[in-house]
């Protein structure tokens, strides 16, 4: 138990099942809401190529009906109490997860383990969500600023799972069988894969009854299985699409997910592009005017991450917005940032991090991945200790090591004699 770590802190505690699974919770007394979320260490990056789209698809497929319960009667039985029932796929995660008030528990607890325990895997409903997921593609297709960071993955990783689109392939999905999804989903979802989050007004040992009961027969033995790091690789390339703006990433190496150096990352990239104050926001928008989004990120995974710049411009200024973007990157590698912007981004981390505290939901996703990432949870002291110790001299020394080299350009836009990449970028 870990509740007198911080005054900011509820009071977390972990169970162990004899299968495997693992329950964690953080109990805060001043909410009437719950969130439960039960996370499945399985994604796109561990999907063979043949298999691209199938994690996707099965998180899809699971609502859609159980041995007792209709994909209607989950839907209602999640509206008549006001709660939110939803899942999500990443390249490394599948998470189902429930938003409900506090005395409705027991149901999100029954509905989350019917569907992953019994889910029903009806011909006639693969064939029809087959159609939903195919919209979901086109509607991403419609999204550029979404697809630019797929086209990026693909040509920094391209011989990597970490380089494939979530929604996989088209022609692949098209072609999923009963047989080969449900052979799938019995080989990944077993309980050494499983961690079950819950945060808010939840007793731990309300939450081991009724869900731990619920799973504490399920076995089946996991399969090993490969997971070779993602080897980095540069790239410069156009698209060409018949869009109004130039859509591109520019970006290399990052940090992966549990780095000893995450904290330092996070300010430097607050300072750079993570931000309305940050370097890049107010030098090309704010000053320049030349674009209307552009933010920096790090992609972070187990075991490897890029840090990239996103923007959206216009063709005639696509040139300008580039050599700006790496006129901030050579200031960033070569001159570091000023104890005030660090002094002013650890007040921004800590002030979101405080606002984080008020969702369960947000707090349930915080205990979850420092479950699955580290095996143990950080209390907010931990955090904002680990935020402060970072210094002027421990930013610029990343900078320089991330920014070190050639790195990649993708860009999304229409064909036009004003959109041109640039010979190389260097910094």
């Amino acid at each position: 138990m870990i509740g007198a770590a911080g005054a900011l802190d509820g009071e977390y505690r972990k169970t162990t099942l004899p299968n495997g699974i693992r329950l964690v919770t953080e109990w805060i007394p001043h909410v009437r809401s719950v969130a439960v979320g039960v996370w499945v260490d399985t994604g796109s990056r561990h999907e063979p190529a043949e298999l691209g789209g199938i994690s996707h698809f099965i998180e899809h497929l699971v609502f859609k009906g159980t041995e007792s319960r209709s994909a209607e009667d989950i839907a209602r039985a999640v509206d008549s109490v006001g709660g939110q029932m939803d899942a999500f796929t990443t390249k490394e995660h599948t998470c189902f997860y429930v938003s409900v008030l506090d005395e409705h528990l027991p149901l999100a607890a029954d509905l989350l383990a019917d569907i992953l325990l019994h889910p029903r895997f009806d011909s006639g409903d693969i064939e029809r969500e087959k159609s939903v997921v195919l919209q979901e593609f086109g509607m991403v297709e419609d999204t550029p600023d979404d697809v630019i960071h797929d086209l990026f993955a693909e040509r920094i990783w391209p011989q990597h799972p970490l380089g494939r689109p979530i929604l996989g392939d088209r022609k692949i999905v098209q072609g999923f069988e009963r047989a080969t999804l449900l052979e799938y989903f019995r080989s990944e979802y077993c309980p050494e894969r499983i961690t079950i989050a819950a945060a808010g007004r939840v007793r731990h040992e309300q939450l081991v009854e009724l869900l731990g009961n619920r799973f504490l027969d399920f076995s089946r033995q996991r399969i090993p299985r490969a997971a070779d790091p993602p080897d980095l690789a540069t790239s410069l390339d156009l698209i060409e699409r018949p869009l109004e703006q130039v859509h591109f990433v520019l970006g290399g190496r990052g940090l992966e997910q549990d780095s000893p150096e995450r904290y330092t990352l996070f300010l430097l990239n607050t300072i750079f592009g993570g931000s309305m104050s940050s370097r890049l926001f107010q030098g090309v928008r704010e000053r320049e005017g030349l674009v209307y989004s552009i933010h920096s990120g790090n992609a972070a995974f187990r075991d490897g991450g890029h840090f990239y710049v996103y923007a959206g411009t216009e063709p005639a200024n696509f040139r300008r917005v580039v050599e700006l973007t790496l006129r901030e990157f050579r200031s960033l590698r070569h001159e570091g940032v000023t104890a005030d912007e660090l002094r002013r981004a650890k007040d921004h981390l800590k002030g979101s991090l405080m606002l984080s505290l008020e969702s369960t939901g947000s707090r349930m996703t915080r205990i979850a991945k420092q479950e699955l990432y580290f095996q143990r949870p950080f209390t907010f002291d931990e955090i904002l200790a680990d935020i402060e110790r970072v210094t002027v001299e421990e930013v610029k020394a990343l900078g320089e090591r991330l920014l070190e080299g050639q790195l990649s350009l993708v860009a999304l836009g229409p064909k036009s004699p004003e959109v041109r990449l640039p010979e190389g970028v260097r910094v």
